[in-house]
């Protein structure tokens, strides 16, 4: 098999790692992968930095015919047999270029809960999702990365049941990573030793509920004075929730710290790691800390739920409730044996279901199914599946 990992995105946020991930581990399995996305990206810097072949597609306007006459070139030529896309464009073009090149196949993964387009209201919203679901029939099969997101397709009608197929995200294990030593850490942020630390990583937008965690932190100081809260990340809202911040009168001990490269040694440095978002359609930065041994408390709700074993791997609380997160906060702070013991299980659950390589070997089982008979069904069961359905007590369509 030849595959190609695709997207024209010009960012590298979670799915360009999920693909730089993938694409990776795949090629540490014997697999012929490359990654098409536009040539002065960061996915493509870090692609050709990891040794991952790069096939130059820019990001054009509209349909782009121009891109999809590209990868139809590939596939009529044999220098690929699978496109694998990571978007809506990409999808769409995708599914033209198999039609013009007349063989190949595709595969799309939904990162999303709730994709963009369903937002989108009229004539336009109509118009779109009819395009997407013609789309959706010309696409091979579609792989969904959490069991939320795979029931969000088949409830919206996209595809039937035999053609999506759960794969949990995996990541590369960050232990393996260089990580800068804790203290250098603390001390760069005005942290002092032995200060509790919690670690938060986050776009500062709406939908990821920062502020849920500035007011559960805010409570936390009435029992942890010395305690001290880190939150990576950029977004609108910045200016909004420096302002709770202050109101809070919590800056002295709780800082907005922005985008940050190193984000993995800030949360190896931290007592334990806290995503206040409601609406995760996974969670990869939950995975890293656990990955790192580290206690995580999430939302009840979405991602988390299949990731985090409640009072086992971690814990969960009610969403949009800061007395229960700081209840919870305090507990790990406080209660050193669970503390050890989420440590303990986090990373063990991290190994069990959360590596790249996992993800790697499930998706090519899709990949494998689909070359040879157009559809992904009945690939048999993997470490996802076990995993899953020890979690939910469901055994849907999931490697």
């Amino acid at each position: 098999m030849k595959i190609s990992l695709f997207t024209d995105a010009d960012v590298f946020a979670g799915t360009e790692r999920h693909m730089l991930d993938l694409a990776t581990a795949l090629r540490a399995d014997g697999i012929d992968v490359e990654i098409a996305c536009p040539e002065r990206g960061i996915l493509a810097e870090r692609g050709r930095l990891a040794g991952v072949p790069i096939f130059a597609v820019e990001k054009g306007r509209g349909l782009d015919i121009a891109a999809a006459r590209r990868m139809s070139e590939r596939l009529r030529t044999g220098k690929i047999d699978l496109i694998h896309s990571h978007n809506g464009r990409t999808i769409f073009i995708a599914a033209l270029a198999a039609t013009l090149a007349r063989r190949g196949h595709t595969v799309a993964t939904q990162h999303f809960t709730r994709p963009a387009r369903l937002q989108r209201q009229g004539f336009r919203g109509w118009l779109s999702r009819r395009v997407h679901q013609a789309l959706a029939g010309r696409t091979d099969h579609i792989v969904a990365i959490s069991e939320i997101v795979r029931k969000g397709i088949l409830e919206r009608g996209e595809v039937g049941p035999e053609k999506v197929t759960m794969v949990w995200n995996g990541i590369a294990d960050p232990s393996m990573e260089p990580l800068r030593p804790a203290t250098e850490i603390r001390a760069e942020f005005h942290v002092p030793a032995g200060a509790p630390l919690i670690v938060s990583a986050a776009r500062l937008e709406p939908e990821k509920s920062v502020h849920l965690l500035i007011e559960a932190f805010g409570k936390l100081r009435s029992t942890h004075p010395r305690a001290h809260c880190l939150i990576a990340g950029e977004g609108r809202q910045r200016a909004e929730l420096q302002a709770l911040i202050d109101r809070l009168g919590i800056a002295d001990s709780l800082r907005l710290i922005g985008y940050q490269p190193d984000v993995l040694s800030i949360v190896g440095a931290a007592n334990l790691f806290a995503l206040p978002s409601p609406e995760e359609p996974f969670g990869l930065a939950l995975v890293e800390a656990m990955a790192l041994g580290r206690p995580v408390i999430a939302m009840r709700a979405g991602g988390p739920l299949e990731i985090v074993r409640d009072g086992e791997s971690g814990l969960l609380v009610a969403p949009e409730n800061a007395e229960e997160l700081c209840a919870a906060m305090s507990l790990v702070l406080t209660d050193h044996t669970l503390a050890n013991d989420l440590r303990h299980r986090a990373r063990q659950r991290f190994l069990s279901c959360f590596t790249a390589q996992r993800m790697a070997r499930d998706m090519a089982r899709i990949y494998s199914k689909t070359t040879r008979s157009g559809v992904a069904i009945n690939v048999g069961q993997s470490r996802t599946s076990e995993c899953a359905r020890s979690l939910t007590g469901t055994s849907g369509q999931s490697l």
